[in-house]
């Protein structure tokens, strides 16, 4: 196969190279191509033809890796070199990275949908999910308090803790919302439609989610489930299994009116460049958009 590699040279380790993930394709028979993501320029690699694109690094380079391929047919295959790697755990992403390069060869495409936040005057996709409350002002902190030198284990129990503390004390925020009309305003800590089904530190929170299903799911945690929540943090914590997650609710199409706190989209508050913690105006609308992405799932058993 025609493979553009997408990389970020900052993710992972000495392992995962461009010279060295570019031998282990080549030793599988492909063609590949390599691309930093760092790289001024780097979006026009997507104009040659191809049969595959991996995004290889964290959730940041997958995200940009996926709008590239919005509505195009190409399949996008996923090699986890980040922290939380949401997308990758939740697509089966999760063995070596020789083990996920040499199962190229025999995947097949799997549909993907991608969650879509409207405004009167914006329209924003998402892969992972969109929310309001604690996450959307946790990201920024989170993102402020990176330490370069940590390992993936430790910086994914950092940002654990960091989650855990903000939820403490946490203002509990009344939301105007309504799903497929129905209002369903009420308290809440936070709140999110989920497209996976874990959100930030690689919290579980929709353990039922499906990304094929044509629709997003739901989940609230309200002022009396502050302690339930934060238990579940605990767990993630201890690495026990955890128990606990808020109820999910499957949906097409959830209006938030006149949001009262923060936003996000993703691993990012919305909009974009949002330093003053600026909330959204008017309602905004989020509904998904079935099988817009085509996703390379290979098979390890044949590596």
């Amino acid at each position: 196969m025609r493979i553009l590699l997408i990389h970020n040279p900052k993710a992972g380790d000495r392992e995962h190279s461009k010279k060295q993930l570019l031998a282990s394709l080549t030793r599988s028979g492909h063609q590949a191509f390599y691309q930093s993501i760092k790289k001024r320029g780097w979006k026009q690699a997507f104009e040659k033809p191809v049969d595959l694109v991996i995004a290889a690094g964290g959730d940041g380079t997958v995200h940009k890796t996926a709008w590239q391929l919005l509505d195009s047919g190409i399949p996008l295959a996923i090699l986890p070199l980040g922290t939380a790697n949401n997308l990758a755990r939740s697509l089966g992403f999760t063995g070596s990275v020789e083990e996920i390069l040499q199962s190229v060869h025999c995947g097949k495409r799997r549909p993907f949908d991608v969650g879509v936040a409207r405004t009167s005057s914006r329209t924003e996709y998402f892969l992972e999910a969109a929310g309001g409350g604690l996450f959307a002002d946790y990201f920024p902190v989170a993102e402020a308090n990176e330490k370069k030198d940590a390992s993936p284990e430790e910086e994914l129990k950092a940002h654990l803790s960091l989650l855990r503390e903000l939820a403490v004390d946490y203002p509990a925020r009344r939301w105007k919302m309504s799903i497929e009309g129905e209002d369903i305003s009420d308290g809440c800590i936070l709140w999110g439609a989920m497209n996976i089904r874990s959100a930030g530190p690689a919290l579980h929170l929709a353990p039922k989610a499906k990304t094929d299903d044509g629709q997003l799911d739901f989940v609230a945690v309200r002022e009396h489930e502050r302690k339930a929540f934060i238990k579940h943090v605990d767990a993630h914590l201890a690495g026990r299994k955890e128990r606990g997650s808020p109820t999910a609710r499957k949906f097409r199409k959830l209006i938030i009116h006149s949001p009262t706190g923060a936003m996000h989209l993703d691993g990012r508050q919305w909009p974009s460049g949002n330093k003053n913690n600026k909330r959204l105006r008017g309602a905004v609308e989020i509904t998904v958009k079935p099988a817009a992405l085509t996703i390379w799932q290979g098979d390890p058993r044949h590596a």
